[in-house]
């Protein structure tokens, strides 16, 4: 019970061992550095093969965005910005699935593939209306 008095001149037969061994595992924390805060955040250090090969992965999203921005722009005087407009939506989404850190460049080629797949679609139903357009 809380508050009781235990004797502490009996040996107990259970006893749980609390020490942590002297030499730490390999890869483990040193025990005198968790001292202070044992649930202490530990930054990953990347290793120079990692840095290189982050280095060279944007170019799904860079190359979403700039046939977004293509396609949008062809979009807006013709329906032949559909193919680039499609052409980043396929890489932004791959570089949203492929790219360990995309940041926010595949959105906007995805935003901008959208866009440009939308006015596609205004022009060809306009063109559509125009050519079953009958007067009279």
């Amino acid at each position: 019970m809380a508050g009781e008095y235990r004797d502490r001149s009996r040996d107990d037969q259970f006893r749980l061992d609390l020490t942590r061994p002297s030499a730490p595992v390999e890869g483990e924390l040193d025990y005198a550095s968790t001292i202070t805060a044992p649930t202490e955040w530990v930054p990953y250090v990347y290793t120079d093969s990692e840095l290189s090969a982050r280095s060279g992965r944007g170019g799904l999203s860079v190359a979403a965005l700039i046939f977004g921005l293509l396609g949008l722009g062809i979009a807006v005087f013709g329906v032949w910005g559909a193919a680039l407009s499609l052409a980043a939506v396929v890489l932004a989404v791959m570089a949203r699935i492929t790219e360990r850190h995309p940041g926010a460049l595949w959105a906007y080629g995805l935003a901008t593939g959208l866009a440009g797949l939308v006015l596609a679609v205004i022009w060809v139903l306009i063109v559509m209306r125009a050519l079953t357009f009958v007067p009279g």
